[in-house]
């Protein structure tokens, strides 16, 4: 005989490696998270003192246990520094190899230019050698300025009459001239006045730069001197200072390395400690008030402790920060795991709340790194992912997971209680405000409580540590900018994360119980009996939701599509007949049950399409469950039983006639089973008194109890009394007793009562 197990294994390790992977999912989004915040805590710096300027010491006096320097507040530290390097001369060396290399160049430049004059002379005389001309063309390709036509008969004519000699020699006096004194290679305008460090060799000078001059400076001089000397013949002071601005260069220049060395050394001269404190020397005393100067003593022995660990103990002190964080966050997901099952089962979910955790995180670590005076702390948007949590959860899921993001907030913000105690506050009136939102611009009117809830705890410290009047306006007008952005931002969010993590909020499910969908529109045309149903079933579902703590919006709605399936075959279904006469009359029963049980399977494809959420699609198939088809089946073994004494009985399999389920899997679908099953029974009864009704209810609880079908859904017996009493309420409302006329009662003796055929339940 086969072995069963054999043939079963594959199938068990798929489940079982399914349920691997969720595991690990789950792992992996609990450890990123904690590694992802733990990643933003101060490193380096122990994190067990608490204090605050103006706060008293509430633990035991804080001793030293070794020597350590006091360090300087780091922002006036800073302060310094700017102005040491402001105070700092930028450094220029006098390069004399400069003048002396420029004077070669201008020599040289002189002998050839007199050359290819002497050349040109000898060719205009006719008396040179056939190699001349090539020679001259040679030189003249050496010259490092160009000159025109014109130029060359201007200086033909000044080294006939000997004045080019002249030339040179007054610009060889400027350029001495302008050395001497100094020519920088920068505008001065870019000094704006100040000294600067001259250095020639090992000697150094302090000179304000108006004493030197700059290339513009230069060339007006050399402009100048050219003009003097040459008495305004433009032609000769053109040939000139285009000769001398190519040769005359500075010979001042700035030295990168220098001045930063010069800097560094004016930067050093700033003292970064204020003095010692000594090994057992009292740091803090308990119960004393914390001033600027304790303060700098603990921030002193912090960063000494951490430089005294040095860099071997950053791996375990990281180590240690992830456990803290992985402690903080295991608090939160053991609540999910054991209280909110539906959330924690999906892992999309769980990723959408350590995103919202890790953004505020992400905002703490902006908000302690940002050299800023103002209290940006108090723009810290806890309030965000507390709205955010209770409308697309519950108020519990956002109060506790407010509570942790306090948590996680204070400890980026190293240890910041007041931060973490304004954002508790804050948060958990936000939750208060959004817990029963009916519409989107209801969010709005959290801008008061969010102010509110850190206006008071704002008040309640600056109180306690003696704030100025100055730095509580400042914090509470950040706090204010807060209120005002945190519902807008929840509102643009909220949209955000309903498409991208399919979340299925109240306000979702509000917007879909507006009767102008387009499928309760076509439900009302084509299958109006079933619309009408549908409606019943609605202000049934929904009092007896809310009456047990479950979501009656939710109910609503589902009760409002769980048949939308029927408009397709809309006359198959007794509600929507009209007439005497049965479509399946004449059908078989297997055939009839068919196309009743297909309404179900058509219902969820047409919620798909229409892109209904997940939680209003599971109402379709979950409120019959796995119940029979009673009519069709009895009908058939009616059938059976008639055509040949019973013997083809055993050919029809009641499975066939059961509608493949699943059975409910929430209270929801759980009331609306019950919901639709009685309406159906308390409308076919002729009798409709109190009594009989609540007997009608009663029977069909528990029959659909003994039967197995509300096994998987979370309804108690206790639930189960509270569901029937809001069912009762409903129905004598609906089947109240009302006076009858003396017209009417005639009539009514006159009629032939119909007693109700099981065909009722041909509707499903």
């Amino acid at each position: 005989m086969p072995d069963d197990n054999k043939f079963r294994s594959p199938f068990s390790f798929i489940r079982k490696l399914s349920f691997s992977w969720d595991v690990a999912a789950k792992v992996s989004i609990l450890l990123g998270l904690s590694i992802a915040l733990a990643a933003m805590f101060p490193l380096g710096l122990p994190i067990e003192l608490e204090y605050e300027v103006g706060g008293i010491w509430a633990q035991k006096d804080l001793i030293a246990p070794f020597s350590f320097p006091i360090y300087r507040d780091e922002r006036e530290y800073e302060r310094d520094v700017e102005v040491a390097r402001s105070r700092g001369y930028l450094v220029f060396e006098r390069n004399s190899r400069i003048e002396a290399k420029q004077m070669d160049k201008v020599q040289g430049f002189s002998d050839l230019l007199n050359e290819i004059l002497a050349l040109r002379e000898t060719a205009k005389e006719g008396s040179g050698e056939p190699d001349d001309s090539l020679r001259l063309a040679q030189l003249v390709s050496q010259l490092e300025t160009s000159f025109a036509g014109d130029d060359w008969v201007l200086l033909d004519r000044l080294y006939a009459n000997g004045r080019l000699t002249s030339l040179f020699e007054r610009l060889t006096q400027i350029a001495r001239k302008c050395w001497e004194v100094g020519i920088i290679d920068r505008p001065k305008s870019s000094f704006q006045g100040r000294e600067i460090a001259i250095r020639r060799g090992r000697d150094e000078e302090i000179v304000r730069v108006e004493r030197l001059y700059d290339p513009s400076d230069m060339r007006e001089i050399l402009e100048a001197d050219l003009r003097t000397a040459h008495r305004n013949d433009d032609d000769v002071i053109g040939i000139g200072y285009r000769i001398g601005v190519r040769f005359i260069e500075p010979n001042i220049l700035y030295s990168q390395s220098e001045t930063e060395a010069a800097i560094a050394a004016e930067v050093g001269t700033v003292p970064r400690t204020l003095g010692f404190v000594q090994q057992n020397e009292r740091i803090v005393g308990k119960h004393e008030r914390i001033t600027d100067e304790i303060r700098l003593k603990l921030e002193s022995f912090r960063r000494a402790k951490a430089d005294r660990g040095g860099e071997e103990n950053f791996p375990a002190q990281f180590i240690g920060i992830v456990l803290h964080v992985l402690i903080i966050v295991m608090l939160y997901a053991i609540y999910i795991a054991f209280f909110r099952k539906r959330i924690f089962a999906n892992n999309g979910r769980l990723v959408l709340i350590a995103l919202l955790i890790l953004v505020q995180g992400a905002l703490a670590f902006c908000t302690r790194e940002l050299d800023v005076e103002l209290p940006v702390e108090y723009l810290i948007m806890v309030p965000v992912t507390s709205m955010l949590l209770t409308i697309m959860f519950d108020s519990r899921v956002a109060f506790y997971g407010t509570v942790i993001t306090a948590f996680i907030v204070a400890g980026i913000r190293g240890n910041d209680y007041s931060v973490a105690l304004a954002s508790l506050v804050a948060g958990a009136l936000s939750v208060y405000t959004v817990r029963d939102i009916r519409n989107r611009t209801q969010i709005f009117r959290s801008m008061g409580f969010i102010f509110l809830g850190y206006a008071v705890t704002i008040l309640a410290l600056a109180l306690e540590r003696f704030e100025s009047v100055a730095v509580v306006l400042t914090q509470l007008s950040l706090a204010f900018v807060n209120a005002l952005i945190s519902p807008v931002l929840t509102y643009g969010l909220l949209i955000f994360f309903e498409r991208a993590f399919s979340v299925t909020t109240d306000l979702t499910l509000i917007e879909l119980s507006h009767f102008n969908h387009p499928l309760l529109r076509q439900l009302a045309e084509k299958a109006p009996g079933t619309y009408h149903h549908s409606m019943t079933i609605a202000s049934l579902a929904e009092p007896a939701a809310v009456a047990i703590g479950a979501n009656g919006i939710l109910a609503r709605v589902g009760a409002y599509f769980h048949d939308i399936g029927k408009m397709l075959k809309p006359t198959y279904f007794v509600e929507n007949q009209r007439g005497s006469r049965s479509r399946h009359d004449k059908l078989a029963p297997r055939m009839s049950s068919l196309i009743i049980q297909a309404h179900v399977k058509d219902g969820v494809a047409l919620a798909r399409e229409h892109r209904l959420p997940a939680e209003v699609v599971d109402f379709i198939p979950m409120h019959h469950g796995t119940t029979r088809v009673e009519y069709f089946y009895n009908k058939a073994l009616k059938g059976a039983e008639d055509s040949d004494g019973g013997s083809r009985i055993e050919e029809i399999k009641e499975q066939d006639y059961r509608y493949p389920g699943p059975k409910p899997q929430t209270k929801e679908t759980g009331i609306l089973m019950l919901a639709d099953t009685i309406e159906a029974t308390v409308r076919a009864m002729d009798d409709h008194s109190p009594q009989k009704i609540e007997a009608a209810i009663d029977d069909m609880i528990k029959k659909r109890f003994a039967e197995g079908e509300l096994d998987e859904c979370p309804l108690t017996l206790k639930d189960l009394t509270k569901i029937k009493e809001a069912f009762l309420r409903v129905l004598l409302g609906v089947y109240h007793a009302r006076v009858k006329y003396p017209k009417e009662q005639e009539s009514q003796r006159s009629e032939i009562v119909k007693t109700p055929s099981d065909s009722q339940e041909v509707g499903g």
